[in-house]
């Protein structure tokens, strides 16, 4: 598996050196809800790069026309992602069809944000009965991307163990994991459990050769969103960033074998030159108690990530009489 060196932070990701797609030739590259927006403009970025992709997306008609058009390097899936079995299905197919049966890089990029309904927002009639909130966006951003990491490692694992291979996953996140975003609940807290995720599971993912790293856009240009609405935006201070720029930052991640454990946020041209940066976010750098606290916790947790990581602890991670 790829030899990676146990995460610590060594300073931001230089963003000004350009992706080197010449490595993604013959890479198979998962992209979950890559039918749409800045997920299928991800898509034809890795294919033209010369990358096989596999679709996932629920949007049947038109997943299959992107394929179609982008083949032999690209294939769809039907795929929920808060289904298993339906994930299960997509990585046995990404690598029974990839040139070289294999699974280089899973962008979990799948989700849905308030424009599909957030049941916590609304406010009830208090003389009635409490009305029980669905948590789609819940079940979606986070089950679903969840099932999609743990899936990516099973499926990393059995990557042929030679140098040209990658282990590579990436988490399209938002913004709102670092700035309050007021009615947006269940997305800003998906959103931040996803940050959550790359931020412990970096510390263990280097074992297995996984880099693990998180994309976070703000406002992207979207024919989603209507002229009008876009305008209202614009004239309360917002700047817009093309979706080039996403997939630009996407490439960077999978193309960089250093990069591991860190987010990267895309931005306007007015902020960053290239259209992304890194957060600079998701460290203690300064002494004090955060880093402090930062310090005990990895010396309290040693869990090695491996087969028989349990054995010898209790279920809370302490060492059983006997065990080292």
């Amino acid at each position: 598996m790829p030899q990676l060196p146990r995460y610590e932070y060594t300073g931001p990701v230089d963003c000004t050196i350009p992706p080197d797609t010449a490595k993604l030739v013959g890479k198979s590259v998962i992209v979950t809800g890559g039918a749409n927006g800045m997920g299928e403009t991800t898509v034809r970025a890795f294919a033209a790069a010369g990358a096989f992709v596999t679709i996932a997306d629920l949007n049947e008609e038109r997943g299959k026309a992107i394929a179609e058009e982008l083949s032999p390097n690209a294939q769809f899936v039907k795929c929920n992602i808060t289904s298993w079995d339906e994930q299960v299905q997509l990585f046995e197919a990404a690598i029974a069809n990839s040139p070289n049966k294999s699974c280089d890089i899973v962008i979990a990029n799948a989700g849905i944000s308030r424009a599909s309904g957030d049941d916590l927002w609304p406010l009830d009639d208090p003389n009635g009965p409490p009305v029980k909130p669905q948590l789609k966006i819940i079940d979606v951003n986070i089950t679903g991307t969840l099932y999609t990491w743990k899936l990516a490692v099973h499926y990393f694992r059995k990557q042929p163990d030679v140098p040209e291979r990658d282990r590579c996953f990436i988490i399209t996140g938002s913004m709102v994991a670092w700035i309050d975003s007021p009615a947006n609940w269940q997305y800003t807290c998906s959103k931040y459990g996803l940050r959550g995720l790359m931020r412990t599971a970096r510390r263990s993912s280097w074992e297995q050769g996984i880099r693990i790293n998180y994309v976070a856009p703000c406002y992207i240009k979207s024919a989603i969103r209507s002229p009008e609405y876009e305008a209202q935006l614009i004239q309360k201070g917002v700047e817009f960033a093309p979706q080039e720029d996403v997939a630009t930052c996407m490439m960077k991640l999978a193309t960089d074998q250093t990069i591991n454990g860190h987010s990267l946020m895309i931005t306007p041209k007015s902020v960053s030159k290239e259209g992304f940066m890194d957060a600079g976010q998701d460290d203690h750098i300064e002494e004090g108690y955060f880093k402090r606290n930062q310090e005990v916790q990895l010396r309290i947790i040693e869990d090695k990530w491996d087969e028989g990581c349990i054995k010898g602890r209790t279920a809370e991670g302490a060492l059983i009489n006997g065990s080292q």
